[in-house]
């Protein structure tokens, strides 16, 4: 009956280490750069804007940035062997702009933390989350091929849902379309001096986009429509 008692326990105890074992190996997952992989640069004066898209992120729970709480949120299986994680970022005044690709590889849905080697750790400090936004995607195999699917960053784990979608709209308006939702989801200017990289916010509730695999930026300029920018979301 004790060997019986011991063997149980004994089986019950390895169970145990290796769901443990799981679990800390899905919350250890950490993303460190090297200094050549990372490129970034801080100006003291910026006249040029940015691209349309500028970041793509979860509401941040900390008030200021924090360069080693960055995290990248897989919310689907990365299936793909030479996968590639491309990712830029840009703060709102246009001072500070970073890019890096990491060999991602497949990967199971969770968060990723990233260890960013910042020359500029004082000077990032000073942003708060949405002065510092990331725009973070999924390729096949190569971050130039415009396969990009993007995935939602964060800085520090994030408390609500809800996606953050910033925009460089200049003079036009935006709206966000979703395919087979009717109704256009409407994005605010973001009234604060320095808007130069980007000047416009859009929430989307996440659940208005389970089915869907696209989100659009909808432009129109005094009545006159653009061309749409598209999302394609993971």
């Amino acid at each position: 009956m004790k060997k019986c008692f011991a063997l149980a326990f004994l089986s019950l105890t390895v169970v145990l280490f290796c769901f443990l074992t799981n679990i800390l190996a899905q919350e250890q997952r950490v993303i460190v750069l090297n200094d050549s992989q990372f490129k970034e640069s801080f100006l003291q004066k910026v006249t040029v804007s940015g691209g349309i898209r500028a970041g793509f992120m979860l509401p941040s729970p900390v008030e200021r940035v924090d360069i080693n709480a960055l995290y990248i949120h897989l919310q689907q299986a990365v299936e793909e062997k030479d996968a590639m994680l491309c990712v830029n970022m840009v703060s709102r005044d246009g001072r500070y702009t970073a890019s890096w690709e990491y060999a991602l590889g497949q990967q199971s849905p969770g968060s990723l933390a990233v260890n960013l080697p910042s020359k500029y750790k004082e000077q990032i400090a000073g942003y708060s989350p949405d002065g510092l936004v990331v725009l973070a995607s999924v390729t096949k195999k190569d971050c130039t091929s415009g396969d990009n699917i993007y995935v939602p960053a964060s800085w520090g784990q994030p408390h609500k849902s809800d996606y953050e979608i910033y925009v460089n709209s200049g003079n036009t308006d935006t709206v966000v379309g979703i395919p087979g939702n009717a109704e256009r989801i409407k994005c605010a200017k973001i009234n604060l001096e320095s808007t130069v990289a980007y000047d416009t916010k859009c929430v989307v509730e996440k659940d208005a986009v389970k089915e869907a695999k696209s989100i659009f930026l909808v432009r129109s300029n005094f009545g006159n429509r653009l061309p749409n920018v598209e999302l394609q979301v993971r």
